[in-house]
């Protein structure tokens, strides 16, 4: 009788080896992060102000309230969006060279039979890269 397997899916944690090309892209990444964000607020402004007075043109002065109000929540959540990728900026200029920064979960398949631990083979399994080069891969199972 053939064994009974099945195939899982579980998180695999990349992290990287801090060089300072990994620094630099990180910045540069964050950076364009910072500058889309503005982009789209400026874009939300200038549809903004052309709805707002196209609201009030109209007399709308109820939704045009409703509206400023919903537009001031979302300039609040873009300012708080961008303040953390500002701080994460400043993060990663501070990162110490050849310590772990972690990237961020992958999912990757896992095969599992009868007698397996099923904890062993689900968690913590780790890829650790220096300069995009897979260095380590750590309890694979």
């Amino acid at each position: 009788m053939a064994e009974k397997t099945l195939e899982l899916k579980r998180v695999v944690m990349v992290k990287a080896i801090v060089t300072e090309a990994f620094k630099d892209n990180l910045a540069k990444e964050l950076d364009r992060a910072v500058k889309n964000l503005d982009s789209q607020a400026q874009q939300m402004d200038f549809q903004a102000k052309t709805y707002m007075e196209d609201l009030k043109k109209k007399g709308m002065i109820s939704q045009m309230t409703a509206f400023k109000h919903q537009l001031d929540e979302e300039k609040g959540r873009q300012a708080a969006a961008r303040a953390d990728l500002l701080s994460k900026v400043e993060e990663a200029k501070k990162l110490v060279l050849n310590s772990e920064f972690i990237q961020g979960p992958l999912e990757g398949p896992i095969t599992v039979k009868l007698g397996d631990n099923l904890y062993k083979k689900i968690g913590a399994a780790e890829i650790l890269v220096k300069d995009g080069v897979i260095q380590e891969i750590r309890n694979a199972e």
